[in-house]
């Protein structure tokens, strides 16, 4: 008997042990005996199947290459995962049932018949290959569903400590004007200034997550100049860490279409992002406007962004600089950089030399196209 005939008449047999064996890496976890099964023998009718049809050695090589082409077991395969996922499998897990499945079907042939089963070597590649295709459809579709519950989560996460965070913030200004002593004041300070840091952190989070997600960054533009809402960043950031001097130089027409709370989003993380990987005691920020577009560059003195990190320093989650300096952020300041500038339809790069230190340059066009 052949291996696709053999596999189609003993269907029920296979399945009993994929159930089992799925039980068993499911532990504790109740599951169904529908959700142990599930499209296990859509699976499995249609591996049968792809191994009765004719296969071109132009086919057999593709397939040995991860190119095969799509089709039924491919969708049945996805929503397996999914269902899997559902139950609390991982990877490692779903992998392991294929495997089973494998090892399993050509133990059964072989005990039920021999002599198919020493003549099948041309089948037992090709349900090998039919097995590798279900592997190759559920590496990315556990992938994809797992960025996706991720990245809701950030989310959500972001979302729900904005009030918690807002609370602190104006506890902190309220006590602030009731007369408090210098060492009570200083503790005021360093208050305002963690919930200055948390709040950006959710920001940024709130904006990788809904890039993740697939929506695109949302921009409220309108005629103004870019002058204003970077004095006001520089302002705030000059309250929070006054042992930093810092200075803001403007020069020429700084008017164009921006969307104002996403500049000084940018601005902040910037300055934030030299403030904490700088030498500690200036950052200047200039802005100059030329004829279509304006150039916004920050700069910080101290030790030069490593030449392996530059290729990656606006990638989200990377954490540059002195790995043994304490964090203040999720490596995502950059990252939202980057994007807040590509939105306007503008250009961001870095410079960083020992001798001239580090400088980010903005370039935004003053009409987005």
């Amino acid at each position: 008997m052949g291996l696709a005939e053999f596999i189609k008449t003993n269907t029920e047999q296979i399945l009993r042990e994929w159930e089992g064996f799925a039980k068993n890496l499911a532990g504790d976890v109740p599951l169904s005996r529908w959700v142990l099964r599930d499209h296990a023998a859509a699976i499995i009718k249609y591996i049968a199947e792809s191994m009765e049809q004719p296969q071109l050695t132009s086919e057999e090589i593709a397939k040995a290459q991860g190119a095969g082409p799509s089709g039924p077991i491919e969708r049945v395969a996805a929503v397996h995962v999914g269902l899997r996922v559902e139950s609390g499998f991982d990877l490692v897990q779903i992998i392991a049932e294929y495997r089973a499945l494998r090892s399993g079907v050509l133990r059964l042939w072989r005990i039920s018949s021999p002599e198919g089963f020493a003549a099948g070597a041309a089948e037992i590649v090709r349900f090998g290959e039919a097995i590798d295709q279900n592997i190759a459809e559920a590496i990315p579709s556990y992938e994809e569903r797992e960025i996706r519950y991720r990245d809701r989560f950030l989310g959500i996460l972001g979302h729900d400590l904005r009030n918690p965070i807002n609370s602190i913030s104006a506890g902190a200004s309220l006590l602030a004007t009731q007369g408090l002593s210098e060492p009570q004041q200083g503790t005021i300070t360093r208050i305002q200034r963690s919930t200055q840091r948390l709040n950006l952190m959710v920001t940024d989070l709130l904006d990788f997550a809904r890039g993740r997600l697939g929506s695109p960054m949302p921009l409220t533009v309108a005629r103004a100049s870019l002058a204003a809402p970077v004095q006001e960043v520089v302002n705030e950031v000059r309250a929070t860490h006054p042992e930093i001097e810092l200075r803001f130089d403007a020069d020429g027409d700084l008017s164009g279409t921006w969307d104002a709370e996403r500049i000084k989003q940018m601005a902040s993380n910037l300055l934030m992002n030299a403030v904490q990987h700088g030498s500690g005691k200036q950052v200047t920020i200039a802005a100059r406007g030329d004829q279509d577009s304006v150039l916004l560059e920050v700069h910080n003195d101290g030790p030069p962004i490593a030449r392996e990190l530059i290729a990656t320093i606006f990638d989200p989650l990377v954490q540059g600089g002195d790995p043994d300096r304490e964090r203040t952020g999720l490596g995502l300041g950059l990252f939202i950089v980057k994007e807040i500038v590509s939105a306007h339809g503008g250009t961001v790069t870095v410079n960083s030399t020992q001798d001239a230190g580090t400088t980010f340059s903005v370039r935004l066009p003053r009409l987005m196209a």
